[in-house]
């Protein structure tokens, strides 16, 4: 009974502190699958080389390079300034001209004087909606018109109907509203 105690695995659990005696390493299964294939594919490559190198071939390669790049002849072309000058003159002369066309048509332009008729609706539209105004905008613009209007600036109500109608009303009902 003793030795069903001390070979427990309840009691081998305490002496030793892990659950088994044996362990694998962290990621060992993951890995597993990928390495016994891959050892499998290498089985499956011959074992002859496939390419051959002739004799010699690194000791020789350095003079057959520079035998090839010593019989390159070079030959330097010099441009003279004077050359080049005169091959640019033509497009400076052609930019010059579209540059004084195009400004002269844009500035002593005119005919076309934007005005909100010429603007497009949407046009309108890209420029309210992107710019933002506020009542401080608004008021700083109108500021002496808004001074000069009341709250009745576009009715038209005569003086006469004023006075109809304030003796049309009660007299009690105005006297009430007053307290």
């Amino acid at each position: 009974m003793e030795n069903e105690i001390k070979n427990s695995e309840y009691y081998i659990q305490n002496k030793v502190g892990r659950a088994t005696g044996f362990s694998a390493p962290t990621n060992y299964f993951d890995t597993l699958e990928a390495g016994i294939s891959a050892k499998l594919s290498e089985e499956k490559f011959s074992k002859k080389t496939a390419f051959k190198v002739p004799e010699n071939y690194f000791s020789k390669i350095d003079t057959s390079i520079l035998y090839k790049v010593s019989s390159i002849k070079k030959e330097t072309k010099i441009i003279s300034f004077k050359k080049r000058f005169f091959k640019i003159i033509p497009f400076v002369a052609a930019a010059s001209i579209l540059l004084f066309v195009g400004l002269n048509s844009f500035i002593f332009n005119t005919n076309n004087k934007l005005t909100l008729d010429s603007l497009s609706d949407n046009d309108i539209e890209y420029w309210l909606d992107s710019n933002t105004l506020n009542n401080q905008d608004i008021a700083s613009i109108l500021q002496d018109e808004i001074l000069d209007e009341n709250e009745f600036y576009f009715s038209d109500i005569k003086d006469k109907s004023i006075e109809e109608y304030i003796n049309s009303l009660d007299n009690d009902t105005l006297l009430n509203d007053l307290n």
